[in-house]
């Protein structure tokens, strides 16, 4: 059974090539193109990753991100790396309050780099979706890791 991504980005291009490398990659890829419709498509069938661009319309995928925290969306978080064009030490600090974000990484990225971090989260989700053990950092450019895992008793969401 290959583990399902939900991409969200608006970028058509982005998430076009993206999403090819994803499937490639082995993973079952679900797309939207906005905040609102990712948290649609997290409370309709939960995957197992998210990776979700942070500019996006009808809502941004930081507020998206945020909702999802609180529980405003019928929705459990799963593992996620968001991907972005712009981050400042605010944002930063907002999405590293968020305990299912497991990395940032800053566009331009490697795409080798970023696939390669997929499957170690995937690996993770998918051994121990309640309690991820710690995930070993990938070697992209321009990653910043916002939260790993402390131990196995601690809950990814």
């Amino acid at each position: 059974m290959k583990p399902v991504v939900l991409l969200a980005d608006n970028d058509i291009a982005v998430s076009s090539l993206l999403a090819e490398i994803l499937s490639r990659g082995g993973f079952e890829v679900r797309q939207v193109f906005d905040g609102q419709s990712a948290l649609e498509a997290l409370a309709a069938a939960a995957p197992d990753l998210l990776v979700c661009d942070l500019d996006m319309p009808r809502k941004s995928g930081l507020h998206a991100l945020e909702e999802l925290a609180r529980g405003g969306a019928a929705a459990v978080a799963p593992p996620t790396l968001v991907i972005t064009g712009y981050v400042d030490s605010s944002i930063e600090r907002r999405l590293g309050a968020l305990p299912f974000v497991r990395e940032v990484l800053k566009k331009p990225f490697d795409l080798a780099g970023f696939l390669a971090r997929l499957k170690q989260l995937a690996a993770v989700a998918i051994v121990a979706p309640v309690a991820p053990a710690p995930i070993p950092a990938a070697e992209p450019a321009a990653a910043v890791v916002l939260r790993e895992p402390a131990a196995l008793g601690e809950a990814s969401a």
